[in-house]
């Protein structure tokens, strides 16, 4: 089940990252489940800190401030202000590691303790 979640996620972000944006707060509670039938449906939701991909050669400045603390990339944890859609691979990863150890990845309490 974790694989076809993840799996699922993965293609999501593959088009969103294709089609020239990225999510910027990926955490459990933006993938929505569903069973139709005997398959699992899992949808990204919850586009509200989401930007355009700067174009290619380009550096675009981006907030800081994204995402919950528990599934921030080391560059947002470090208050970096160029960042890319990996941002939102390494919150995938975080997820994928949570679901199977049905523990969260690190816990840390401010950005330091986090990082």
């Amino acid at each position: 089940m974790v694989k076809t979640i993840v799996w699922q996620a993965l293609l999501g972000l593959d088009f969103l990252h294709n089609n020239g944006a990225f999510h910027r707060d990926i955490k459990p509670e933006n993938l929505l489940y569903s069973k139709h039938g005997d398959d699992l449906v899992v949808k990204i939701a919850d586009f509200g800190l989401a930007k355009e991909l700067p174009k290619l050669g380009q550096a675009k400045q981006h907030t800081d401030y994204v995402a919950t603390r528990w599934y921030r990339a080391p560059e947002l944890l470090l208050q970096m202000s160029s960042y890319d859609q990996k941002v939102d691979i390494f919150a995938l990863g975080c997820i994928a590691v949570e679901l199977l150890r049905i523990l969260p990845l690190a816990t840390g309490h401010n950005e330091a303790d986090q990082l």
